[in-house]
């Protein structure tokens, strides 16, 4: 049975991806930077899943899960590098602001609680700050993102190289976006964008350097889906921007250095 581990496993697409693994008969480990962000059906809906905690900022968690699965598995068929944030305006300055926007975060999609007025009104109390593109956003904030999306995968690759190398085929698949595409770049969500640019080039010098262990290393494009970051207004379903993740993870024999969206090779 083959073993795929998935980072933000526990919501979105990382969960639909966990759903569709399990269902093609992997053994799936759902990284979750907390037990209790579990979805309330999780032990209903999974049976083959096995949750466990994973911040890929914080490297002690990387390396705890590194040794369960080398102590319970000995390998790694898959790791998928899902875990993401997005592009988030909100000033954080004092503790009460910071409080209100923990608040939001918790509450999944923001944009279903506050309507345009109410955004209005917040920004023009500077709760929230305007929309900035790549000459005004704060650098801060693009290391938060930068951090996670980037960084984060980053890291988690080098810990888990030892455990895919063990195994015939494995692969590493980066869940990337189109708005990391370099033809496309604009200075909207400019940390994002960043990040997924960054994530994508991450993805062909691992792709040329672990050839010698033949494991093969992809990014994905998921599309704009209904997701915490991607809004309750994306064209897409979690079932569609997981479903080239899962067709990769299936493969038996797979290209490497490669970018995919809808099972079809795109540009860089």
């Amino acid at each position: 049975m083959k073993k795929a581990l998935v980072t933000g496993g526990n919501r979105g697409i990382g969960l639909e991806i966990c759903r569709q693994l399990e269902n093609s008969g992997f053994k799936v480990i759902m990284g979750t930077r907390s037990l209790s962000n579990l979805p309330d059906d999780f032990e209903h809906t999974f049976k083959n899943t096995i949750p466990k905690e994973l911040d890929v900022t914080k490297e002690d968690t990387i390396l705890n899960l590194f040794n369960f699965i080398k102590n319970e598995f000995g390998s790694l068929d898959v790791l998928i590098n899902n875990a993401g944030i997005g592009e988030f305006y909100y000033l954080t300055k004092t503790s009460r602001l910071k409080k209100f926007r923990d608040y939001l975060d918790k509450k999944s999609f923001m944009f279903r609680i506050i309507n345009k007025s109410m955004v209005g009104s917040l920004r023009r109390l500077k709760i929230m700050k305007q929309k900035t593109g790549a000459s005004t956003i704060p650098i801060e904030s693009v290391k938060t993102i930068m951090e996670t999306n980037f960084y984060g995968a980053w890291r988690t690759i080098q810990v888990f190289i030892p455990l895919l190398a063990k195994t015939k085929n494995a692969q590493i698949i980066n869940v990337s976006s189109g708005m990391g595409e370099l033809n496309s770049l604009t200075g909207i969500y400019p940390g994002y964008s960043l990040s997924k640019a960054s994530l994508n080039a991450l993805t062909i010098m691992f792709s040329n350097e672990l050839k010698e262990h033949k494991i093969a290393v992809n990014a994905v494009c998921p599309g704009w889906v209904k997701t915490r970051v991607g809004g309750p207004n994306a064209p897409r379903t979690v079932e569609q921007g997981a479903e080239t993740v899962v067709w990769l993870a299936k493969s038996a024999s797979t290209p490497s250095g490669k970018f995919f969206r809808d099972r079809k090779e795109i540009n860089w």
